[in-house]
């Protein structure tokens, strides 16, 4: 089993790219610059940033070393924006980590500690204003700031717990029982002590006392590292995106944001969702360009991360295998180091079983790590292709797969086939609906599936042939799409396999996948969010951005769209989303809503819902075939949609 962690070891060969940005950030010709490192949920980006941390640090090179001396006038900071989700001001909280972080970093942090806290009580100028001063009072405020807040009585009730917020803590900072800072230094007293007038002026000054501070310490490359962005929620993602406009320009910095440009562009969809194109022809157009527009006015350089290719997927796997499997430590870092030698070589070869015999020498591979090479080389093309070259997914599901080996050996299930498991979980991981539907043909078949032995002989060599998509349609729309069509083609064939013993090691997933509960990628998780929600400005987005997601995931966001259905019928919500998407033209929403309305008990679903049914009909009449079948059905029963039904076709 392996963590979830992120490392600055590198074991995807993504040195490269740290290295690339490295060499981008120390740059003093190419400062100020915001570099954006982009990729999916679990593609690399926190490892990334950690190893340019490592990378950036002089205390990790010889006294003797070029480097040493280089990245002494370099101070590196890191900030991860999930942690501050709860805090009332994301804003002011990346303002206040960067500050606090430069006023306690080792080489710079004695010179600067007034300045410091001079800005900090800039910061929270701009965090008071942010409840404004109904709330508080101009006096209270001023008070507080100047360090007068404990004899303020208006500052009791609801406006102390506002000030008793205000004061920041650094990224990671550890806090006491009463909430109070265990640093080091005492910023709440340094900020008291500070004699400088506190005025709202001082927010506009900020960036001009930055840039002063960032003289008079002879730091020559300020870099800031901005983690997890993509976890944030929209409102925290602009909150932060905000703080770093104050930034730009500021000579001697650069930032490098970690997040997926989805979720990034989701967001700021969402922010101006409101906003009116009345000289546009085009809304959806125009829309589209303020969005880029502001990513590529913030984001002077995007950097996006590569997927793994399958011989990546296998030299991570055999990395992770080594770092369980050799105790010697010496003897792994020798691993370690042929492996970046044969990177370096050669980026396409495969660091597996061959390439791990010959670093050992003499020594023989113990018997465990030698089966798990051979295991690698023989899954990896079908782990990249079913999970699409992700790093963070690749571990979770080594984890998942091999406490299902460890069960079936407890079990006494002898039977149990890896590749037949691997395929099977890759169907699960990423397709629970298709393995649900699997699990019922074979359960109804003592083991063995009619509908896969035809969907096989469609779709599998030597006689079917992949493209096959409408012979696919024809046995079952679901497993039609492209991913679906491959997995079936894939070898090994599963229709002449007894399936029983695999689904039993699973059965604890059944009624709730590993892939449908905790592997669902933040994007769609928030696309979803947003398209259940009551509030008309963040689902206008949330459809436009799963409108334009690949087959894959818009089937899997649809069967959580009907998942939330299933659990909530009397809920309207769920209906409205897939009319939003049907309005949208996402064919596969057509089909979802018809499933449920027949799935769902017709006395939980919500009345307004048959007058929907009948509008959209009425705009657009080619939906009649898809609909009758769903509304015939529900106006065979006695309820109050049945009614509705009847009464909205009356009305037309």
């Amino acid at each position: 089993m392996w963590s979830d962690n992120e490392t600055s070891q590198d074991l995807l060969g993504f040195k490269v790219h740290a290295d690339l940005i490295r060499s981008v950030v120390t740059d003093p010709k190419l400062l100020p610059v915001t570099l954006g490192v982009f990729g999916d949920w679990g593609s690399g980006k926190t490892s990334i940033m950690k190893m340019l941390e490592h990378d950036l640090n002089p205390d990790n090179y010889p006294s003797d070393s070029p480097e040493k001396e280089k990245y002494e006038k370099i101070a590196v900071l890191y900030f991860n924006g999930w942690l501050f989700e709860g805090y009332d001001d994301a804003k002011s909280a990346l303002l206040s980590s960067i500050l606090l972080q430069l006023g306690e970093h080792k080489r710079f942090g004695p010179k600067i500690k007034g300045k410091v806290a001079r800005l900090l009580k800039s910061v929270n100028w701009m965090r008071v204003a942010k409840f404004g001063v109904k709330e508080i009072g101009v006096p209270a405020m001023t008070a507080f700031i100047t360090g007068g807040a404990s004899i303020v009585p208006s500052l009791m009730g609801s406006g102390k717990k506002i000030m008793d917020s205000i004061l920041p803590t650094k990224d990671g900072e550890e806090v006491g029982e009463e909430g109070e800072s265990k640093s080091k230094i005492n910023w709440e007293e340094m900020i008291k002590e500070d004699k400088s007038e506190a005025s709202a002026m001082d927010v506009r000054t900020f960036r001009q006392d930055f840039e002063k501070l960032l003289e008079e310490t002879k730091i020559e490359s300020l870099i800031v590292l901005i983690d997890d962005l993509d976890r944030c929620s929209n409102e925290r993602i602009i909150e932060n995106l905000e703080a770093i406009k104050l930034f730009l320009n500021v000579e001697r910095t650069a930032f490098v944001i970690g997040a997926d440009p989805r979720i990034v562009r989701h967001a700021i969809e969402v922010r101006y969702a409101q906003m009116k194109f009345k000289d546009e022809r085009d809304p959806a157009e125009a829309s589209e360009r303020l969005v880029t527009d502001y990513l590529e006015k913030l984001i002077q350089i995007p950097y996006r991360l590569p997927k793994l290719s399958p011989a990546e997927v296998e030299s991570y796997m055999s990395l992770l295998f080594c770092a369980r499997d050799i105790e010697d430590g010496t003897l792994l870092g020798k691993v370690h180091k042929v492996c970046e030698d044969q990177r370096c070589a050669n980026r396409y070869s495969v660091f597996g079983y061959a390439a791990v015999k010959e670093a050992f020498g003499e020594t023989e591979l113990p018997a465990t790590l030698s089966e798990s090479l051979i295991f690698s080389s023989n899954i990896a093309p079908l782990i990249t292709e079913g999970l699409k070259g992700n790093p963070r997914q690749v571990k979770r599901f080594l984890n998942a797969y091999f406490l299902r080996k460890q069960l079936a050996k407890v079990a006494g299930l002898q039977s149990i086939r890896d590749d037949v498991l691997v395929k099977l979980m890759v169907l699960e991981y990423g397709h629970s609906k298709q393995f649900m539907d699997l699990f019922e043909w074979q359960a109804k078949q003592e083991g063995r599936s009619n509908e896969l032995k035809q969907l096989e002989a469609v779709l599998a060599a030597p006689d079917g042939n992949i493209d096959n998509e409408e012979e696919a349609k024809r046995i079952d729309p679901q497993w039609s799409t492209s991913f679906v069509r491959r997995w079936v083609a894939m070898e090994p064939l599963l229709s002449e396999i007894d399936l029983r013993d695999y689904f039993w090691v699973a059965r604890d997933k059944l009624s709730s996948t590993f892939s449908g509960v905790s592997m669902i990628p933040p994007l769609l998780r928030t696309i979803l969010d947003d398209i259940l929600t009551s509030n008309g400005g963040k689902r206008k987005p949330a459809v436009e951005s799963a409108s334009m997601l690949n087959t894959d995931d818009r089937i899997v966001l649809l069967n959580l769209i009907e998942k939330h259905i299933q659990r909530n019928p009397d809920q309207k919500n769920g209906y409205d989303a897939l009319r939003a998407l049907i309005e949208k033209n996402v064919v596969e929403s057509i089909e979802s809503l018809t499933r449920t309305l027949v799935f769902v008990p017709a006395d939980s679903i919500p009345p307004a819902v048959g007058s929907d049914l009948i509008a959209l009909q009425a705009s657009n009449p080619s939906l009649k075939d898809n609909f009758e079948p769903a509304i015939n059905h529900l106006k065979s029963t006695e309820t109050r949609i049945a009614r509705a039904l009847r009464s909205s076709e009356r009305r037309r």
